[in-house]
């Protein structure tokens, strides 16, 4: 009898056990640098803006732990304070109730445990093999021009596998994103590389969700500008936004339409290099078209204007040069899934083309401006405005 009760004994306080570990997690973590031995490190997450602490706790012998109660899943970060980030690079992971173990180090930091951080963690893994691919291609790319070894057929060729890279983790993104849409995992990847999806991309990944989810503001966002791609299609007319011209004077988008002259828009940022490199061939363009009859209009997303003026002095570029006045409106209203994004409007005021390459549109002002415009077939001066 007395053996009965035992077992019963310790069959119920399995279960005890078990239910614990569901309704709590455990966070056991290891950080492979002496240095951070005797440091602070913040189990913390994100509330949109900024980041907010949860719990700390002291490094000690190159251990440390975590424990809590976590009623949803969420995004979450270990990390120590950003002086100290060399101590190990911060690692970001699915903060949900089990046991959870954490490695930090200065080259990739790694999680596992549960069954969502050993799913998330598989393709972390993967895509840093990608990145880190693109640097050395980079890397070589530097060397190549730093000994006068760079030629266009070279130069090609290593953009064509950078681009091959760039389609490869979009496509582990979006196979992860498909495949864990339950997954905060999968909400944080969509948020993160929206901008490298189509729009039928994102429709596709948006149904995933199914009725999940519908009241988180990203989804939203993303729904409302697939909704507005539609109002910009070709034919559509073109949708008037709020601009900021180097003078600081304020000016709408219409008051560069028209004139009897098409209209290239350019929507760009200072910090992307891509875009950058796209607006030098803008100019190019700009000195080529202009006077065939094309108004050419610059527009950064940049929020900040010193930044952006610098950029445009330094890039010695041409044409209007206007910063948008509330850049996620502008995002927003034009669909815009990258940059550089290009957008051609007819003198009639609707859109010709759109999402266009730099390349796509050289193309296409070829096709429709082959020959110079005569002076007195256009109302005003090439890629002028009365004021």
């Amino acid at each position: 009898m007395n053996r009965v009760c035992s077992w019963i004994f310790l069959l119920l306080l399995c279960v005890g056990c078990q239910d614990t570990a569901e309704t709590a997690y455990l966070i056991s973590g290891r950080v492979n640098n002496p240095d951070a031995d005797g440091n602070i490190i913040y189990l913390s997450h994100s509330n949109g803006d900024e980041l907010v602490n949860l719990d700390s706790a002291i490094v000690d012998g190159g251990a440390f732990s975590f424990r809590g109660v976590q009623e949803a899943p969420i995004m979450a970060y270990l990390r120590f304070n950003r002086s100290l980030d060399s101590l190990a690079v911060p690692l970001l992971f699915i903060l949900e109730n089990g046991t959870i173990v954490a490695t930090m180090d200065t080259l990739f930091s790694t999680v596992t445990g549960t069954e969502q951080n050993d799913t998330f963690e598989t393709y972390r893994v993967e895509a840093y093999t990608l990145d880190s691919l693109r640097r050395r291609l980079h890397e070589h790319y530097l060397d190549q021009v730093h000994a006068g070894c760079m030629d266009t057929a070279v130069e090609r060729s290593m953009f064509d596998e950078y681009t091959r890279l760039r389609e490869r983790e979009k496509q582990q993104a979006y196979r992860f994103i498909r495949r864990n849409s339950y997954s905060p995992a999968a909400l944080w990847l969509l948020e993160s590389m929206q901008s490298q999806f189509h729009e039928e991309e994102l429709q596709s990944l948006l149904s995933g969700f199914g009725g999940r989810n519908r009241n988180v503001p990203i989804l939203m966002n993303i729904a409302q500008r697939l909704r507005n791609a539609h109002k910009i299609e070709p034919g559509n007319p073109y949708v008037d936004i709020s601009l900021i011209e180097q003078s600081g004077r304020e000016f709408n988008l219409s008051d560069y339409v028209g004139y009897a002259r098409y209209t290239a828009v350019g929507f760009w940022r200072s910090d992307s290099q891509p875009a950058c490199r796209a607006m030098v061939k803008w100019s190019e363009l700009y000195r080529k078209f202009a006077y065939r009859g094309a108004t050419f209009v610059s527009i950064s997303l940049d929020t900040d204007e010193t930044k952006w003026r610098a950029k445009v002095k330094d890039l010695h570029l041409c044409g209007h040069q206007c910063m948008a006045s509330d850049p996620a409106d502008v995002e927003s209203r034009y669909a815009l899934a990258s940059i550089p994004h290009f957008v051609l409007i007819t003198p009639d005021g609707s859109i010709d083309s759109r999402d266009l390459t730099i390349e796509e549109l050289e193309s296409r002002l070829q096709e429709l401006l082959p020959y110079r415009v005569r002076r007195d077939s256009v109302s005003v001066k090439p890629d002028s405005l009365k004021r």
